[in-house]
């Protein structure tokens, strides 16, 4: 592969190696190796388009879509149309978005490469599904990072959503909402109904002992009836 001078707007100087170069609705563009590799071990491509001999970065989302969709052809084994890039270039000093490749992807999009005038050589089929995984440019600002969507592992579309899962029964949290939450008052005492062989034996009980407590009774209001009858004669 070639590597390109790129003489930034700042007055920085960078080289970097290209991957692969093509064309899409009349635009260039510029893939070059990032030569470091993202949080998972990944290997990291800079992509970028070329106009009129300067390199900037895709802003629009559109676009952006679109150039990820040329990557997938291209590591999927589709023709594109490839393009040679100059061995000098300009630059702004933010001239690439960042994507991460399984290691299979980015050999097989650096071996699809051919410049014009050059033999293409034959192609072994890649099995492989491109995963594509967006990693932020520490040099990029917050407002082109807003346009950047993260890609799923299946596809350059935007990760799918978790489906929305009905809850089981069992599942559903505890409702309050109909409860009373008065405080219960205290209810009052029952007396526990006596069992059937205990009644039986306090109504025997009891009439056993009527006639003493009627003979109690009768004596107490004789002797009251005297005691009356006693103290008005006396008055007298």
């Amino acid at each position: 592969m070639s590597r390109v001078k790129l003489n930034l707007v700042s007055g920085s100087i960078q080289e970097r190696e290209v991957i692969t170069s093509f064309k899409y609705n009349d635009v260039k563009y510029v893939i070059f190796d990032g030569e470091s590799t993202g949080s998972m071990g990944l290997p990291i491509i800079l992509v970028c388009k070329e106009v009129l001999g300067k390199v900037v970065g895709i802003t629009d989302a559109e676009e952006w879509k679109n150039t990820k969709e040329c990557l997938k052809k291209i590591i999927s084994g589709e023709k594109v149309e490839y393009a040679s890039v100059s061995s000098e270039l300009k630059a702004d000093d933010i001239y690439y978005r960042q994507l991460t490749l399984p290691v299979t992807s980015f050999d097989a999009l650096k071996s699809s490469y051919v410049t014009p005038g050059e033999v293409e050589a034959p192609q072994s089929a890649v099995d492989n599904t491109p995963v594509f995984e967006q990693i932020a440019p520490e040099d990029i600002t917050n407002s082109d990072m807003s346009s950047i969507n993260p890609v799923s592992a299946d596809s350059f579309s935007a990760a799918n959503e978790t489906e929305y899962q009905e809850p089981q029964s069992s599942d559903i949290p505890f409702d309050i909402s109909n409860m009373n939450l008065n405080p219960v008052q205290a209810e009052p005492a029952v007396d526990a109904p006596v069992p059937q062989e205990e009644a039986v034996a306090v109504q025997e009980a009891s009439t056993d002992n009527y006639s003493v407590i009627k003979e109690k009774f009768m004596n107490a209001a004789s002797q009251l009836f005297d005691d009356i009858y006693n103290e008005i004669n006396h008055n007298d």
